[in-house]
């Protein structure tokens, strides 16, 4: 049912639109017309590029301070929506977003849509332990070589950064 309401909207959208335009045009004349639709996109281009950086920035800021960035991501997402809007020519668009441009709206907004999308998410997280190879875990047998989910690669590492201890006198140099 969502999705048909949101298809007939889509079609609906444009002529209406459309409609709007032309009784605008009529009522106010056709400059006056093309001079609200014209400044309405070049306001939209200015919102959309200055937003590209900060949703950037704040972001950054965000995973700084340890919070996790959806906030600012999802503000950005919403500015960035508003911009597009006022881009695309109509006024029921404009309008969309100048709600969207109003702090409170967008956060209402956008809560509604991450409660959405939580309730129709199919989450499913699978954890993998570390352990060596033939031992078992919480998990169960680890896989045998050649099958489960990933590629398994041997090899040697070397952390920078630490310093080397010199072997113990005890101990020959291969330390048995």
């Amino acid at each position: 049912m969502t999705r048909l309401v949101v298809g007939l909207s889509l079609i609906a959208l444009p002529i209406l639109e459309l409609a709007l335009i032309f009784k605008t045009g009529q009522a106010i004349g056709f400059w006056a017309t093309l001079g609200l639709l014209l400044g309405a996109a070049l306001i939209g281009g200015a919102i959309m590029s200055r937003q590209g950086i900060s949703v950037a920035r704040r972001a950054q800021e965000a995973v700084a301070t340890g919070r996790p960035p959806v906030g600012p991501v999802l503000d950005g997402a919403f500015l960035l929506l508003a911009g597009a809007l006022l881009i695309s020519p109509g006024f029921i668009t404009d309008a969309m977003a100048l709600a969207l441009l109003v702090p409170p709206i967008r956060r209402k907004v956008a809560r509604w849509c991450v409660r959405r999308l939580v309730e129709r998410a199919h989450v499913q997280v699978k954890t993998n332990e570390a352990r060596s190879r033939g031992q078992t875990g919480a998990a169960g047998p680890a896989p045998a070589a050649g099958r489960g989910d990933g590629p398994v690669i041997e090899g040697e590492f070397e952390r920078l950064g630490e310093k080397t201890r010199a072997p113990h006198p005890d101990k020959d140099r291969d330390g048995v």
